[in-house]
């Protein structure tokens, strides 16, 4: 309530500009689980009521009546996670009673977080369920990585080795040089630690695509396959996605143009799920 009465201050006064909210407590690791995952306990309806209750009260007891009326969703737990390896994939068939117990509240939904991996039946699944707000984050970077990848073994195929960027190398490099962001979460040693690092689905490479060594090799990168294109076998091969989107007339050739291809795809099972009439 305090976080709301602040954010109710900062806006123009304009109604257009007015915060809506999302309430809950439970709010996942940020990256996915930590340990390995066999099973996972759902937020139960009594405890996703109890919070809707607490909170209205508590926006009532401190004058933000007319906030709660912008209160759009509460963050619950229907059964998805991910870990380094595995995914848990929602099983609509456990979350009856959740998904039930929101449906007498004519304007909030439930937010799910870590929806990341979900299949897009799966996602369709949670939002008809009224899980109608998908948190996402590492399924996004995780397919930008892949496109990263991607490029960086088509400019082998195409550059001679001396003038090659060697962008996965060299953030292999720099994760190593700067363990903070990974060391909590990655225990392995060895080749085991570098697939981690690359390939976890946790996605922890993500916090270090600013680094100016990694930016400055992915720069060298694009500017080499803007100077020497793949050519489309090239691109079939190692971006299958994007050369379809190529062949389409969606996309060209410039490396922007093929990761935002890769990557739109993960985007495009969110959309489906969240408006699937379009």
């Amino acid at each position: 309530a305090l976080l709301c009465a602040a954010a109710e201050r900062a806006p123009d006064g304009s109604p257009e500009d007015a915060p809506v909210y999302v309430i809950g407590t439970e709010v996942p690791v940020p990256g996915g689980a930590a340990e390995d995952l066999h099973e996972l306990a759902l937020t139960t309806p009594e405890d996703a009521l109890a919070t809707v209750a607490l909170h209205r009260r508590l926006f009532a007891d401190n004058g933000l009546a007319a906030a709660w009326e912008r209160v759009i969703a509460t963050v619950v737990q229907p059964g998805v996670e991910f870990d380094h390896e595995k995914v848990l994939d929602y099983r609509p068939d456990k979350a009856v009673a959740l998904s039930r117990a929101i449906e007498g509240d004519e304007r909030i939904v439930y937010e799910a977080h870590s929806t990341d991996y979900q299949t897009a039946p799966a996602l369709a699944a949670l939002v008809r369920d009224h899980f109608a707000i998908l948190k996402v984050g590492p399924g996004v970077t995780f397919a930008l990585r892949e496109a990263l990848w991607a490029l960086d073994a088509i400019e082998a195929e195409l550059i001679d080795a001396a003038d090659c960027a060697n962008l996965r190398t060299v953030t292999l490099g720099r994760m190593h040089a700067e363990p903070g962001n990974w060391q909590r979460y990655y225990h392995a040693t060895g080749d085991d630690l570098d697939r981690q690092l690359q390939y976890s689905l946790s996605d922890r490479i993500r916090y270090y695509w600013p680094d100016a060594e990694i930016v400055a090799a992915q720069e060298r990168l694009f500017a080499n396959l803007r100077a020497t294109p793949p050519s489309l076998p090239l691109v079939s091969q190692y971006l299958p996605i994007a050369y379809a989107a190529v062949r389409d007339g969606r996309a060209t050739l410039d490396p922007i143009d093929l990761i935002v291809a890769h990557v739109s795809a993960t985007l495009d099972a969110y959309h489906g799920a969240c408006h699937p009439h379009d």
